[in-house]
């Protein structure tokens, strides 16, 4: 059976070199396709399947976000009975080096940081130089990726929103957490150069836990209930969700073209193996008479054009996971989607996808050469 393999596979690599080598590259290309379609849709239910049981809530102004709430807020939720941390967060508006640059740029409560997002992964000499250093900032890994940043290093960010150009000291990066390519500092370093205290444009707020983040919204937003700043909170999910809702769209479409690609190079990948078995009818008839099994030739004929899938289909993850992997962070209209890298469930399916056209095309391609009586093709030896 062994040398039954090796014959088989030795045969199509001399006799067909170059069709084997645009199988490899038509399997890549299908692998490439799927992947790039099924990250986006993938990587948006994920990171609203982790907020599902968060244990957080987003408190922002009832009109829109861009009015602000007041500082004293932040106290009196903080008095409510099941709260264990509020944070404060003022978007800053960021451009590092050119107007495309842009990022996710917030000012941050120091203090509650940690307690505030933990899965984050903050190292904790990381944090005491955060707290220490007045200008110090935490980055996220695909934001670091993107500029080639390095921890220590001094940069300057001009905001979009407030007329100032801060500079900032990176102590430290994460990798955790829903979006690691958000830019997070002091709030109270851009009070301090604003000379006034920054609007709070959302505050994030952790209860004890996921079963009590209703009845803590509900107090929230019943406390300031008809005062000049009425409030509206959300669950993490329910403020992802919304975020997200403007890319599922986008993704079902990409999905349905990219889908019918697949499906084209599919077909493709049937007509080369059926050409290939089309000219070796007279080599499995020579088979067939010395004494091989149908079911031997099937399987060393399948295993072949499965060995060539699986390479295809490793080349092609491999080449959309380094893609993807250059491009993290660099798109900021697709957000969290592109900074968090490919997902090992996507590539693994990509394999299996390969693997699924190689071993449907050769079974069916070889079936076909086996119902041919043996005569018949052995009249086709030259």
């Amino acid at each position: 059976m062994f040398a039954l393999l090796s014959f088989a596979s030795i045969s199509l690599v001399r006799r067909n070199r170059r069709r084997t080598v645009l199988t490899m590259l038509a399997v890549a290309c299908a692998t490439l396709v799927l992947c790039a379609v099924t990250v986006l849709p993938y990587v948006t239910d994920r990171i609203a399947a982790n907020a599902d049981m968060s244990p957080r809530l987003v408190v922002m102004n009832r009109s829109a976000m861009r009015y602000g709430l007041p500082e004293s807020y932040s106290r009196k939720v903080a008095d409510i009975d099941g709260v264990v941390a509020v944070n404060r967060m003022t978007w800053f508006g960021g451009i590092y080096d050119d107007p495309h640059h842009q990022f996710s740029t917030v000012g941050v409560d120091a203090d509650t940081i940690e307690e505030m997002w933990p899965e984050d992964g903050f190292d904790p000499a990381e944090l005491s130089a955060f707290r220490e250093y007045r200008n110090g900032a935490l980055v996220g890994s695909a934001t670091m990726r993107r500029f080639r940043w390095k921890v220590g290093q001094n940069i300057i960010l001009k905001s979009q929103i407030y007329p100032v150009a801060l500079s900032f000291r990176i102590v430290g990066s994460y990798s955790g957490g829903a979006d690691p390519r958000v830019f997070m500092f002091r709030r109270d370093y851009l009070e301090e150069t604003l000379h006034n205290a920054p609007p709070v444009d959302m505050m994030w707020v952790r209860c004890a836990n996921s079963r009590v983040t209703t009845r803590i919204a509900e107090k929230i937003d019943s406390t300031f209930h008809n005062s000049s700043f009425e409030t509206e909170t959300d669950t993490e999910k329910q403020f992802l969700v919304t975020y997200l809702v403007r890319f599922q769209s986008i993704g079902r479409i990409v999905q349905a073209v990219g889908f019918c690609a697949v499906i084209a190079i599919g077909l493709a990948v049937l007509n080369a193996c059926s050409m290939t078995l089309r000219e070796r009818r007279s080599e499995i008839a020579v088979m067939r008479t010395v004494g091989f099994a149908d079911s031997q030739i099937l399987a060393s004929f399948m295993a072949e054009w499965i060995a060539i899938a699986l390479i295809g289909g490793v080349l092609g993850t491999a080449f959309a996971a380094g893609l993807l992997d250059l491009l993290r962070g660099t798109s900021p209209a697709l957000g969290p989607a592109l900074a968090s890298g490919m997902p090992r469930p996507i590539m693994l399916s990509g394999i299996l996808m390969a693997l699924g056209i190689g071993g449907m095309a050769s079974f069916a391609s070889t079936l076909s050469a086996l119902r041919a009586p043996v005569a018949q093709a052995m009249r086709e030896v030259s």
